[in-house]
């Protein structure tokens, strides 16, 4: 989930916003200011993943806002002008809003928020992947998986007890693995070597499964087992 909170004295707005987030699943309301010194004094921003933060807010404009920070979530600037545009975009603003907004520019905005925090999730590659499932990141380790199978839009990934869906595609999923634990066998199969029970010319079995082995990764695969 994306933590969000938002700066803007416009309460009609702030409310039209709060509902909009409320539409997305991966994204998460924690608070609304009406005041940005209120804001500066009270926000967790250790705790906050983005901010929707009002370019005329009294008190404090937004820029300045945003400079006073030591710890700088990432941003979505408001604004009633678009006159701040290219200057919003000078603190590398996931977006520019123009109020008023419709619901499909919200949406819109909320593709980008979802492209900027996937491009920024971490991954632990000895240990543990994370992956978009159901709306939010689930940490995996990789250790329990077992293999990892592409399914037309999607990816589906098999631990020793669960199967996780995500919409990522499988190369993605391939660069967050390690390379020296995990090969792919086929155009739609990555495996987890060491979990190989048995090969049988072009096909292997994981954990009683049958999988297929294509000739294009074969004689690269019984190199890496070692086999003759």
């Amino acid at each position: 989930m994306i933590r969000c909170n938002i700066i803007d004295d416009d309460k009609v707005f702030t409310k039209i916003l709060e509902h909009y987030i409320s539409t997305v699943s991966y994204l998460s309301h924690q608070e609304t200011y009406h005041d940005s010194s209120l804001a500066f004094n009270k926000i967790n921003i250790n705790d906050t993943d983005l901010i929707f933060l009002d370019m005329e807010i009294p008190q404090m404009h937004g820029l300045d806002f945003l400079k006073a920070l030591s710890n700088k979530p990432a941003i979505v600037f408001v604004s009633k002008s678009k006159t701040y545009g290219p200057e919003a975009f000078e603190y590398n603003a996931i977006d520019y809003l123009h109020k008023p907004i419709s619901l499909n520019r919200f949406l819109n905005c909320a593709n980008k928020i979802r492209s900027h925090f996937e491009m920024k999730m971490p991954t632990t590659e000895n240990d543990s992947i994370f992956i978009r499932n159901e709306g939010v990141w689930l940490k995996i380790s990789t250790e329990n998986i077992l293999y990892i199978k592409a399914d037309n839009n999607h990816v589906i990934i098999k631990t020793d007890e669960n199967k996780y869906r995500t919409n990522e595609k499988l190369k993605d999923i391939a660069e967050k693995l390690s390379k020296n634990d995990f090969m792919q066998i086929h155009r739609s199969y990555i495996v987890q070597l060491n979990k190989i029970s048995r090969i049988d010319g072009e096909v292997l079995e994981i954990n009683t499964k049958t999988l297929p082995i294509s000739r294009t990764y074969l004689n690269k695969l019984y190199n890496r087992l070692n086999l003759t």
